[in-house]
C-alpha cells in the first residue's frame, strides 16, 4: 500500500467501515426494553406524582383529592470510550487483516457496552446496584409507598413453570397503586435465560399443558412474547413483564450517540481510532415486572 503524509485520513473510511461491521446494529432490546429519548442534560429528574382515587358518588358536592409529590429520581447520564491504534508499519506491509480487525473490535466493545447495561437492571434486579423511586432494589419484597399505601412485594425465588407463571400473572394483576387502587397490570412477556429456553417456548407454543398426561388446553399458548438474552448471567433466574408499562418506567436517556473518530498519534506512528457513548439510564418505577432469584 502506498502511503502518504495523510496515510491515516486514507485509512479511516476503512477503520469505519469495519467499525460499523463489529457494532452491526445497536441491540435491538435496548428499544424495546426501554423508553429511548435525547436528552441535553447531564441529570434528568423524574418526580412522582400521587394518585387520584376512583370517582365517587355526587352528592351536591365534589370531592377534591389532594395530590402530593411522591419519589424523586434521578438518571445521571455517563460518558463511555475505547480507542485503538493501528501502527503505520501494518498498513505499510500491508497486513489488512490487522488494519480491518482492530476497528471490528472496537465496534464490538460498543455493542457489548450497550447490551450489558440494557440488562443491567435484570442482572441487578435483586440487589441495590440499580433502584427505582423508593430508593429499593427493582424486584423486592416490600416496596413502599408516599400516600398511605400498602407496600407491596415484586420479588419471589420460584423455578420456571406452568404453574409458577400463573402464579407470578395473578400476582402482577394484584399490584396497587400508592393509594391503593388497582393498577391494571397486563403482563405479556417472559424474559429468560437461555437456560430457560426450551421450557419458555414449550410453555407458550404447546397447545397442550406441558408435564402432564391428561393434554388439557394449555392456557399459555400464545399468550406470552419470550425475550432470550445470552446477556442474563444467572441461568435461572425469570422475569415477567407488562411491555406497556415498561415503556412508561424504564428510561434511556442518549446524550451523544456513538460518536467514530481518528486522529494520529504522531510520535507512536500511528493512526488512533476511539469510539464514545454519553448516556444514562434508569427505573421509575418497578410495577411494570415481577422478578424470581431462583438459587
Amino acid at each position: 500500500m502506498i502511503l502518504d503524509g495523510n496515510w491515516q485520513d486514507a485509512l479511516e473510511p476503512i477503520a469505519k467501515k469495519n467499525f460499523n461491521v463489529g457494532l452491526k446494529e445497536i441491540p435491538a432490546e435496548k428499544s424495546m426494553l426501554f423508553d429511548v429519548v435525547k436528552s441535553d442534560k447531564l441529570t434528568e429528574t423524574y418526580l412522582e406524582i400521587g394518585d387520584v382515587g376512583s370517582m365517587e358518588e355526587f352528592n351536591g358536592s365534589v370531592a377534591y383529592d389532594d395530590i402530593s409529590q411522591g419519589y424523586k429520581m434521578t438518571v445521571t447520564a455517563k460518558e463511555m470510550a475505547k480507542g485503538i491504534k493501528i501502527q503505520r508499519r501494518f498498513v505499510r506491509t500491508d497486513q489488512l487483516d490487522i488494519v480491518k480487525s482492530l476497528p471490528k473490535m472496537l465496534g464490538l466493545a460498543a455493542r457489548r457496552r450497550i447490551a450489558l447495561d440494557v440488562f443491567y437492571g435484570y442482572n441487578n434486579a435483586f440487589n441495590s446496584s440499580i433502584t427505582t423511586l423508593d430508593t429499593l432494589s427493582l424486584c423486592n419484597s416490600a416496596h413502599t409507598s408516599t400516600n398511605g399505601g400498602s407496600n407491596q412485594g415484586n420479588s419471589g425465588s420460584t423455578a420456571f413453570s406452568g404453574v409458577s407463571v400463573e402464579a407470578t400473572r395473578l400476582l402482577m394483576k394484584k399490584f396497587l397503586s400508592n393509594t391503593d387502587q388497582r393498577f391494571e397490570v397486563k403482563p405479556d412477556m417472559l424474559i429468560v435465560p437461555p437456560d430457560l429456553e426450551e421450557a419458555a417456548y414449550e410453555l407458550t407454543a404447546s397447545s397442550g399443558k406441558v408435564d402432564t398426561a391428561n393434554n388439557n388446553k394449555n392456557f399459555h399458548q400464545g399468550k406470552w412474547k419470550v425475550l432470550v438474552s445470552d446477556w442474563l448471567e444467572d441461568t435461572n433466574n425469570w422475569f415477567m413483564v407488562d411491555s406497556d408499562l415498561l415503556k412508561q418506567f424504564a428510561v434511556w436517556n442518549d446524550v451523544d450517540s456513538i460518536d467514530f473518530a481518528q486522529s494520529e498519534d504522531f510520535d507512536g506512528i500511528a493512526a488512533k481510532y476511539r469510539a464514545y457513548m454519553f448516556y444514562g439510564f434508569g427505573f421509575r418505577d418497578w410495577r411494570f415486572t415481577y422478578g424470581h432469584a431462583v438459587s
